[in-house]
């Protein structure tokens, strides 16, 4: 029986990355389409949770005004609806030991869900940052990433030294509760977290969907999507 992913959206039109690879590695994916005012009081039942990308989160929800450029706004396509939702499923899932994986917006709300703080425009407001969104291409961005040894990340990946896609303008300020930094660029932005006391908890800043279509980077996308599968089949929650 495959294993049944939730995967959270504001619409469903632009998750067909995800639900495919979701698809590829034998996961049923379920999408869960946020609405306004509307949170579900439990836990649907799913045996994965995964976090996509996706426009920026309320600063609200870490204690933060919204950071201004000369007088304009850096925060970019909030989802009220959206952050109620995978903000309240993340800590539930987290409680409940399901496995969770985040991608971009995902590893962010893995962080805030927990406590922790975003970097609201890191081109801004850091100095020596590399590119990790080109604004005027429509490709991903490019560079290399240091992964921790002994992380579950290089033992899923087996390296430690990698290049990944980007697409993000913000990132990790301070960590949640519970996790550990697992990898991080050469300007020091974190690039992935996870939670030695989960059974599969991890957020990735880079985009492992969309590796899957390129083939110098297809075999870590495909070792991150494999493992957050495999680990859902494990947890019995719609057997």
């Amino acid at each position: 029986m495959s294993p049944v992913i939730g995967i959270t959206c504001k619409t469903e039109t632009a998750i067909t990355d995800y639900t495919d690879a979701i698809v590829e590695f034998g996961g049923e994916p379920r999408v869960l389409v946020s609405r306004p005012d509307r949170i579900p009081k439990g836990i649907p039942k799913i045996d994965g949770l995964l976090l996509p990308g996706g426009g920026d989160l309320d600063p609200r929800h870490y204690d933060e005004p919204r950071y201004h450029v000369n007088g304009i706004s850096k925060i970019k396509g909030v989802s009220q609806s959206r952050d109620a939702l995978e903000l309240d499923l993340c800590q539930k899932a987290l409680a409940a030991d399901i496995p969770v994986f985040g991608i971009c917006r995902g590893i962010q709300v893995m962080s805030v869900a927990t406590g922790g703080s975003l970097y609201q425009d890191i081109h801004t407001q850091l100095k020596n940052c590399l590119l990790h969104k080109d604004e005027e291409s429509i490709y991903d961005a490019r560079h290399s990433i240091k992964i921790q040894p002994n992380s579950c990340l290089s033992g899923l990946t087996d390296s430690y030294i990698t290049e990944v896609n980007s697409a993000h303008h913000q990132a990790l300020k301070v960590i949640g509760a519970g996790f550990v930094v697992t990898a991080q660029s050469e300007d020091g932005i974190i690039e992935a977290i996870e939670s030695p006391s989960h059974r599969f908890a991890i957020g990735v800043q880079y985009h492992p969907e969309r590796m899957l279509q390129r083939p110098e980077l297809r075999g870590h996308g495909h070792k991150l999507f494999e493992a957050f599968i495999h680990a859902a089949s494990q947890s019995g929650r719609t057997r």
